[in-house]
C-alpha cells in the first residue's frame, strides 16, 4: 500500500515516519529530488545515507564497502582520462 503526503503552502512535504524509519532517515538528511515524467523520485544523497544508518547496522562493515566502491570508482574514472 502506498502512502499518503501533503504539500504546505511552503512547498514543504512531510514523509511518513514509517517510510523515514525503513530508510533509516533522520532530520538533517539531504536528499535528490529527480523528475522522471510527470514522477517526483526522492531518494537520500549516498553518504547522508550511510551516515544516517550508523549505529543501526554496527560492525557490517558499511564504511569500508562504501569507501572500497569509491576507491574502485576513482580507478575507473584514472582508465578513462588516460584513455583520452
Amino acid at each position: 500500500m502506498g502512502h499518503t503526503s501533503t504539500i504546505s503552502s511552503k512547498g514543504q512535504m512531510v514523509i511518513p515516519a514509517e517510510l523515514r524509519k525503513e530508510m533509516g532517515l533522520k532530520a538533517g538528511v539531504r536528499v535528490n529530488v529527480v523528475r522522471n515524467g510527470n514522477q517526483l523520485i526522492v531518494s537520500p544523497r549516498n553518504l547522508d545515507a550511510v551516515l544516517a544508518l550508523c549505529g543501526k547496522y554496527a560492525g557490517m562493515g558499511l564504511e569500508e564497502t562504501l569507501l572500497e566502491e569509491k576507491r574502485k570508482e576513482r580507478e575507473r574514472e584514472d582508465k578513462q582520462l588516460e584513455a583520452f
